[in-house]
Parts: C-alpha cells; sequence; structure tokens
C-alpha cells in the first residue's frame, strides 16, 4: 500500500540543487516524433507538495510543445548514499506549461540554468506528481496521489 504523497522534506532536499551535487534529474516524455525522449533536467526542483517544476527553454517546441498533446511524464534521480535524502527516486506524472509559475521557478533555479536562458525565453513546466517510487535509508517506499484528486 502506498503512502500519501508529499514530496517536501526529504525528497525536496534530494531534488532541490541536485544539479548542483552532478545528481541532475533525467526526464523522460514522448516526443512529437513518436519516440521517447530523455534528457537531463538541471532546472528541476520541488514546486509544492504534490508538485515539481521545470525551466524549458524553448517555450513553443521540444518538451514544452510535447506535453501539449502528450503530457505524461517520468523523471528519475539518482543520488548514491553519500546525497541529502533518498537515494533513488522515480517520478510518474502530468506536465503543463503555467507561466504564472515563471518568476518562482526562474528565481529557484540555480545560476548555471539561468545562464543557460539568459534572455528568459522559456517558460515553466508544472508535474503535479501522480507517483514516486524510492529507496532511502530505511528501505524503499511508494508515495502516491490520492485518488480524485
Amino acid at each position: 500500500m502506498a503512502d500519501k504523497l508529499d514530496l517536501t522534506g526529504e525528497i525536496a532536499k534530494a531534488v532541490d540543487g541536485a544539479a548542483l551535487r552532478g545528481k541532475t534529474l533525467a526526464l523522460g516524455y514522448l516526443g512529437d516524433d513518436g519516440y521517447p525522449a530523455v534528457s537531463f533536467r538541471g532546472s528541476t526542483q520541488v514546486h509544492g507538495p504534490e508538485q515539481l517544476a521545470i525551466w524549458a527553454r524553448k517555450a513553443d517546441e521540444g518538451f514544452a510543445k510535447a506535453i501539449a498533446e502528450r503530457p505524461q511524464v517520468s523523471l528519475v534521480y539518482y543520488g548514491g548514499p553519500d546525497g541529502p535524502g533518498p537515494m533513488f527516486l522515480s517520478f510518474k506524472g502530468r506536465a503543463r506549461v503555467d507561466p504564472s509559475a515563471d518568476e518562482q521557478v526562474w528565481s529557484r533555479m540555480i545560476e548555471g540554468e539561468q545562464q543557460q536562458d539568459p534572455d528568459r525565453h522559456g517558460v515553466a513546466v508544472v508535474v503535479e506528481v501522480e507517483r514516486v517510487e524510492g529507496f532511502a535509508a530505511t528501505g524503499p517506499f511508494v508515495m502516491e496521489r490520492d485518488e480524485g484528486v
């Protein structure tokens, strides 16, 4: 049985700033060509108890465009035994472009990611996480969003 989804606390410690520790999260989504696309996303951050946020550098193509029709995404994190929080995390959720989150997501990104889009042509993407599976010091765990949400 899964626990209630809550990305704050130990999961946030692992995800926020993961790229600074060389542990950038990998994002998977279905591209416009019909093939799975996988890329590292150094801007990934916890955006709330049930949300992640990512900065998409191109607002009208690639990832941001693809999720308009195919919002299902997966993200994976491996921090190893030396990082904060869980060693392994696997997220599943639905992504959407959310320009109202631009300022918050931009301001919380690491400097190296901000430098990749200095003129801020990109847009915030919010992922409504439905499930996260992980492995922490206490062993494996599963969290899911409450049904009906």
